[in-house]
């Protein structure tokens, strides 16, 4: 059944678990294998609670609330007309008492948010401001290129919401690896499980999956490579072509 309330520039996708869909826009920011990939990453556990910076159409908190249903997550979005599709999403699949968004500038998020979440996670812009050519779409750009919150804020109110041994995760640029490092060491996030990400086995690795732990030990786990795609010649949008991992992350419904 379809809600009541999309809007005529609003169209909803099969989330491909649970049959759960999301509202997206048709001509802005549309979710990618990113979020697919860090819902997957995390590991909470029961009666957790998980914050989502930047949550856009809170894709992220629904694939996490399919795979861990006894967890409760806060969503932020800085758009009041994303914020507010990302909470139709949210009650046409009936998840009101486990997920909550919240519209809020993540840079000036008041005390009350101040260590309070086990989990702070994010999918957030790649580019700094000047890297590549803006988009003109005001929703893509901000989606795109740190314009509203650079990789070092997003880091420091991280750890601001963080509890102490809280664990922090993102995705981004494989090559802006080291700047995470840094930003992560310097807010007292200790590196923990690293992953990178490649199109192929064959090819170089353009996304890193990071998770950090507040006030943790020295000591990062490196695991092992996660291709996106079988191989080279096969790489085309069809999901059969995902490699084995990935192609499993699809495959929840009954």
């Amino acid at each position: 059944m379809l809600p009541n309330n999309i809007l005529p520039d609003e169209e909803l996708t099969d989330l491909c678990i649970n049959h759960w869909k999301v509202l997206q826009k048709k001509q802005g920011f549309r979710f990618s294998i990113d979020a697919v990939l860090l819902a997957h990453f995390i590991q909470p556990t029961a009666k957790q609670r998980l914050l989502d910076l930047g949550t856009g159409s809170a894709v992220i908190p629904l694939l996490i609330a399919a795979r861990h249903p006894n967890v409760s997550i806060d969503g932020i979005e800085l758009q009041p007309a994303i914020a507010a599709m990302a909470q139709r999403s949210v009650q046409y699949n009936q998840l009101q008492q486990q997920i909550h968004i919240i519209q809020h500038d993540l840079t000036q998020l008041p005390k009350q948010y101040e260590q309070q979440y086990e989990w702070v996670i994010s999918n957030p812009p790649f580019f700094p401001v000047g890297a590549g050519k803006q988009n003109p779409n005001q929703q893509i750009a901000l989606s795109r290129h740190e314009i509203a919150c650079n990789l070092e804020q997003l880091v420091q109110c991280s750890a601001r919401c963080l509890k102490s041994r809280g664990h922090f995760a993102l995705i981004h640029r494989a090559e802006r690896l080291p700047e995470i490092l840094s930003c992560c060491v310097q807010h007292r996030l200790a590196p923990y499980r690293l992953r990178m990400v490649h199109p192929t086995i064959e090819q170089p690795a353009n996304l890193v999956l990071l998770e950090a732990i507040k006030d943790g030990r020295n000591g990062v786990t490196i695991l092992p490579p996660l291709p996106i795609y079988r191989a080279i010649a096969k790489i085309t949008s069809d999901k059969s072509t995902y490699s084995d991992e990935v192609l499993s992350y699809y495959q929840m419904n009954p």
